[in-house]
């Protein structure tokens, strides 16, 4: 019998102590309003932890106990969050688990890597960085299947040249393989017949395109220049001559800071040391890139440089190519 009262009093107690706890802890609410972020990975008490450390909550203890008793614990998704002044702890947790995410948008500039585009991604807490960088090197087979037009590129080179500048919403609920095709279907879609048409007429790639173009975007601003530098870059190409395209030094260089000077490093994308186009892009181009290096203009020029005004200036022979480096770019 004293067992039984014993017991029962325990009973008692925890059943008092749940009562307090819900009685307290279910009213508390949000007493901030903002975007908040979780990224991919955090647990419950890093959610919980940054969640008071940016203003949102005040009680921690009473969050996690939610999340425990909603059965929540494991279910919490990685996204952007909107979270409104007054939302009850469990609300949020509902949010959470439910992955009602604020799409994000990103902006591919022309003429970034796709290293550039992972940090993007990471620093929006969309993707770990070196994810998407591994999925953009090494893509999968059903993204590679669904487009004709990476038919054409060698095997094992990744798609570097083909993330298609341009603003895109990306929901960190879906996957790297979701975002990859969404910016491939967009290059497909302005790659239109006429040009893919055009490029094959002219005996090309479309990956041979896509590199030339990479390396227009890099070197020049205008279209004018851009189909003048092309014409020559082509010339060159079929001649199997050098090109001597100083930004493609710069792409293959893994240190902090690359040097156009590094004239002699043993790389496929080095166009001082070998002819003809470079392994393959070495950013991801405009489609006015694209198409300069598709409608390409003819003249009797065979060199070119970048001043530092960013004027573009050409030069017929050799001599005169360098007569234009001493008067330009000597310092």
């Amino acid at each position: 019998m004293k067992k039984l009262v014993i017991f029962l009093g325990i009973l008692i107690v925890i059943s008092l102590i749940a009562f307090v706890f819900n009685a307290v802890f279910l009213k508390e609410k949000s007493i901030a309003s903002g975007v908040f972020y979780i990224k991919r990975g955090e647990n419950v008490l890093q959610i919980s932890a940054n969640l008071k450390n940016q203003g949102y909550i005040t009680n921690q203890l009473s969050f996690v106990y939610q999340t425990i008793i909603s059965r929540n614990f494991k279910k919490l998704k990685s996204g952007k969050y909107q979270i409104k002044e007054g939302q009850k702890y469990n609300e949020l947790i509902n949010k959470f688990s439910l992955g009602q995410i604020l799409p994000s948008e990103i902006s591919i500039i022309p003429g970034k890597t796709i290293k550039d585009i992972a940090n993007v991604l990471s620093s929006a807490y969309l993707f770990k960085r070196d994810d998407f960088l591994n999925k953009a090197l090494y893509p999968d087979k059903n993204v590679l299947d669904k487009f004709v037009f990476l038919s054409d590129k060698p095997e094992g080179e990744g798609l570097e040249g083909y993330l298609f500048p341009d603003n895109y919403l990306v929901d960190s609920s879906g996957n790297i393989d979701d975002l990859q095709i969404q910016i491939l279907s967009n290059f497909n879609n302005k790659l239109t017949q006429d040009l893919r048409d055009e490029i094959k007429g002219q005996n090309r790639t479309i990956f041979e395109i896509v590199t030339m173009a990479s390396m227009l975007e890099k070197e020049v601003k205008s279209y004018k220049d851009k189909q003048i530098v092309s014409g020559i870059l082509w010339k060159r190409a079929d001649n199997h001559l050098p090109l001597q395209v100083d930004s493609t030094l710069l792409y293959f260089q893994t240190s902090l800071h690359p040097s156009v000077l590094e004239k002699d490093v043993d790389s496929e994308y080095n166009t001082y040391k070998y002819a003809g186009l470079p392994k393959g892009p070495i950013c991801n181009p405009s489609l006015e890139s694209i198409k300069a290096a598709i409608y390409s203009e003819n003249t009797e020029y065979w060199f070119y440089l970048s001043a530092p005004s960013g004027q573009t200036i050409y030069a017929k022979t050799l001599g005169q190519h360098l007569i234009n480096k001493a008067k330009y770019l000597s310092n």
